[in-house]
């Protein structure tokens, strides 16, 4: 008779069904190949309905132009989406400009835009010292003046002082804080005079006040 074997059961443990499950792996590539699908539309979206918008600033210098808004800059061109926009140019040396502009259904359109110098510094000193300045016919003030902001272009001035002949100068300032100076001399307007007489002792009388009898030397 074959010997028998004794087969004894096994420890069974059932599964936790509440136990997590292993994280699924995430498809990243699939999802990279759709972000640059979706990337794509929109650019094509925006090309196609783009219009072309040219910027022109009137400067001595290079100026920078900033637009508000999506826009495409490609050189002194812009592509961008019709409707409203800000422009705003600056230059140094020149006053800001900031400006709205309307995009239309057109391909192509220009804005031009004219930047305005800022105004000049100057100074202005006078022989003598504390004589009047009037620039364009309105009061500058009195000399020494330093600093004095002009606009840039041609100027009229015009200096005076007591007993001295009024000095009439044209002044070009050249604006963009640029420092100028400027030095005027008055011709007096005065001398001195001998006068005598026969007899002497006449009385001598200058713009009506009396200035002593002869002989005698009158300023």
């Amino acid at each position: 008779m074959p010997a028998q074997e004794l087969i004894e059961p096994s420890a069974f443990e059932p599964l936790d069904a509440a136990a997590p499950k292993p994280p699924r792996q995430a498809n990243t590539g699939r999802w990279l190949l759709l972000a640059c699908a979706v990337l794509f539309a929109i650019v094509m979206l925006f090309l196609l309905s783009a219009r072309s918008l040219q910027v022109v600033v009137i400067a001595e210098i290079p100026a920078s132009v900033d637009l508000s808004g999506l826009a495409l800059p490609f050189g002194d061109r812009y592509l961008l989406r019709p409707g409203q926009y800000i422009v705003r140019a600056t230059a140094e040396g020149y006053h800001p400009l900031e400006t709205g502009v309307t995009v239309d259904e057109r391909d192509s359109q220009t804005l031009e835009l004219t930047l305005q110098l800022l105004p000049g510094l100057v100074s202005i000193d006078t022989v003598p010292a504390g004589a009047s300045v009037k620039i364009d016919g309105e009061p500058a003030g009195q000399a020494p003046l330093v600093d004095l902001p002009l606009e840039a272009g041609a100027h009229t001035l015009l200096v005076e002082a007591e007993r001295y002949l009024p000095l009439t100068s044209e002044l070009a300032v050249t604006g963009r804080n640029i420092r100028q100076q400027l030095e005027l001399e008055l011709a007096p307007a005065w001398a001195e005079v001998t006068i005598d007489s026969q007899p002497r002792g006449a009385a001598i009388l200058v713009d009506g006040e009396a200035a002593g009898t002869t002989p005698a030397v009158v300023e």
